[in-house]
Order: C-alpha cells, then structure tokens, then sequence
C-alpha cells in the first residue's frame, strides 16, 4: 500500500514537470486576448471611447497623473496576426508530435472536414442571416449582379479576390479574415508533410513567398497596399512562424522537463514579449500609412506574437492559471463568433441608433459620454448574445 502512495505521488510529479504538447492550457487565453484585442478596435472606432486611466494621486510624486492605453485601442487591428499565427501552431501541432513520435502522419480527408466542421457553419449563419434578413430587405445592392458577387464571393471565401467585395461588401467586413484562414486550408496539409520533412527548407520557402509578394509587389504599388497587404501570400510568413513554433515547442516537451529557471526566464520572456508588442504597437500608431507600416513589420511582429505564446506555455504555474482559468476557456470557445459578429453589431446599432440619438452628428462626435458607454454595454451584450447561440445552439 506504502509503495503504490509513493508511485502515485512520483507520477504526480512526473506530470507537474512534463510539458504538454496536446492540450496548450494557455492557448484559451492567448486566443481570447488576439479576440478582443481586435474587438476593442472595431468598438474604438464607432464609439471613440478614449482608455486613459487617471491616477491623480501620483502626481504628487511628479509622475504623470494618467496613463494613456490608446495605442492598445486604436492598432487591436494587428491582432488579426496573432490569431493566424496561434492557427497555423495548433494545426502543425499534432503533425509535429506524429513526426517525432515516428507515427502516421493525421489524414487529409480527416483534417478538412474537421475544419469545414470548424469554419463554416457559424460563417454561413451569419453571411446568410445578414443577406436575407438585413441586407437585401433595406436595399443595400444597387443591382442583383452586385448582390450575387457579394454572396457568391463571400460564400465561396473568395471575397479577398475582389477589391470591390473586400472593402465595400453589404455582408460583413470581418470575413475576409475567415477567407484567408480558408484558402490556407488548401495547402496546409501538403505543407506539413513538406515542414516534416523538409523543415529549414519549407520554412524558409513560406518565408519566401511571403517576403517577395510584400516587398516585391504590395509594397512596391502604395497606392493599392490597402487591397494587398492582408491577402493570403502576406501571412505566409506568419504561417511559417506559427508551423516552425509548434515544432520548437514539440522538441522542448520531448526533450526539457518543467524547472523553476525555465519558469523564470520563461516568465521574462513574457514581459518582454509583451513589452515589444507595446512597443511595436505605439510606432504602428505613428505611421504615416499603417498599411505600409504593417507590411514592412508583419514578420518581426509574429515573431514577437511567438515569443508571448512560447513564454506564457512554459512559465509558472500561476502565471499560466491567468490564460487557462475557467472564464478564458469560456471566452476561448465562443471567441470565434464573436469575432465574426462584433463589429457587424457595432455597425448596425449606431445605424439604427441604438440607443436612440438625435441630431447631425453621431453621438461619439459630439462627447455625449452617457451614450458611449451605454451603447458599448448594449454591443458588447448583443455580440455575446449572438455568439452564444451560435457556438452552442449552430
């Protein structure tokens, strides 16, 4: 009896110090954070809330008596990045452990239905609940030719194809980002049995892709770097970050075991991630064109998207409890829908003026403060209303 509480108690802690690489516990929150990252941005810009915290109390001490975290407010955009960085390292995630564990390689067939199961039932709720129920029925279309290329397109994930569709759709503007995930489906699985095999040299050929289209098309046409610079080849290198950082992590769990200095620097690593991001945030915001701003640094920005992600799976227990918690999950399993349906919300309530407003000029123009905030609370409770029907209930 003695012997089996001893090898008990030695497996408890075999499995305190083993690093995981099926489930990434800090992964729900990582996600969450990129979510609302973007959604913060999309409210920013129709309810132009301004996040200064005011600290009057250390002015006293002659530091500043406020703190200003509208950097974070008006580049969430960038999030977008993030989000496909954390899709290509969960899906390379399980080709990575069967090519270390000398297992068969996850099947094809298997992987596109699972993210058709994915992707597109909460995208079609929405694209044909907004079409039939919103957009047609106000006449949004000048014609029936310009509504079946906004459907067909959307419907299909080809609205990034048509920079009429991209910028200018009656559907719903955040979609685009569900198109690119989808077009990357298609060669994702070829490219993970490639990375398998030929990880430096699949990795530096994404890296290519992406570098020649940015630099040696989007960058080189400025007048057209709106259009260009979130198409699919963009991310490639984004990608490629997300795919050679979950074989990284596979290796460390095979090979490290949990430790307080691997905790430690881990933990450095995360303030410093952090730190960067903030940092990259702030000159963004300074840009003269944030496009051309975001071409030029979307790959040293993933690469700081990998060092958070990395640095917050590795440290301390506690410090992962924040990202891993039960209200991270929560928000981690409907994040999906409340991407796709935050900023249509947003849009549609200050159309319909809801709550109700009077006059020329929109509410958040005028500093009517009551109002901003009671129509952020009433956007923020309809979004995750509609998300969590949709993830429970489609």
């Amino acid at each position: 009896m003695e012997q089996t509480t001893i090898a008990a108690r030695n497996q408890s802690a075999a499995d305190n110090t083993r690093i995981d690489t099926k489930h990434i516990d800090v992964l729900d929150g990582v996600r969450a954070l990129a979510v609302f990252g973007v959604l913060w941005f999309h409210f920013w810009q129709q309810n132009w809330i301004m996040p200064y915290i005011q600290l009057p109390f250390l002015a006293r001490f002659g530091l500043p008596g406020s703190i200003s975290l509208e950097f974070l407010a008006r580049t969430g955009f960038l999030f977008v990045d993030w989000l496909l960085f954390l899709s290509a390292f969960c899906l390379f995630l399980p080709f990575a452990r069967a090519a270390l564990e000398k297992t068969p390689l996850p099947d094809t067939r298997l992987f596109f239905r699972k993210r058709i199961a994915r992707i597109v039932p909460s995208y079609y709720l929405s694209v044909l609940a907004i079409l039939f129920l919103v957009a047609i029925p106000s006449g949004a279309y000048a014609s029936t030719t310009e509504g079946l290329r906004d459907a067909i397109s959307t419907l299909t994930f080809t609205q990034t194809f048509f920079p009429d569709v991209l910028i200018g759709t009656k559907i719903n503007g955040v979609l685009w980002t569900a198109a690119v995930e989808m077009q990357f489906y298609l060669f994702f699985p070829f490219l993970a049995r490639a990375f398998v095999k030929k990880p430096a040299w699949t990795y530096l050929g994404m890296l290519g892709v992406s570098l020649l289209y940015l630099w040696g098309f989007a960058l080189r046409h400025e007048d057209t770097i709106r259009l260009t610079v979130n198409q699919m080849p963009a991310f490639f290198g984004v990608f490629a970050n997300g795919m050679a950082f979950a074989y990284l992590f596979t290796l460390l769990g095979r090979a490290v075991k949990r430790n307080v200095q691997l905790s430690a620097l881990s933990l450095v690593g995360l303030i410093a991630g952090f730190a960067l991001l903030f940092s990259l945030m702030k000159a963004a915001l300074d840009a003269d064109t944030m496009q051309i701003w975001q071409a030029q640094n979307r790959y040293r920005l993933s690469l700081v998207f990998a060092l958070i992600t990395m640095s917050a799976a590795l440290t301390f227990s506690g410090v992962r409890w924040l990202f891993s918690n039960a209200v991270m999950r929560f928000l981690s399993v409907v994040s999906y829908n409340v991407y796709i349906w935050h900023q249509w919300i947003a849009v549609r309530f200050k159309e319909w003026k809801i709550p109700y407003w009077t006059g020329e000029k929109p509410p958040n123009m005028t500093g009517d403060v009551r109002w901003q905030w009671t129509y952020t609370a009433l956007i923020l409770l309809a979004t995750f209303a509609a998300a969590i029907f949709a993830t429970y209930c489609v």
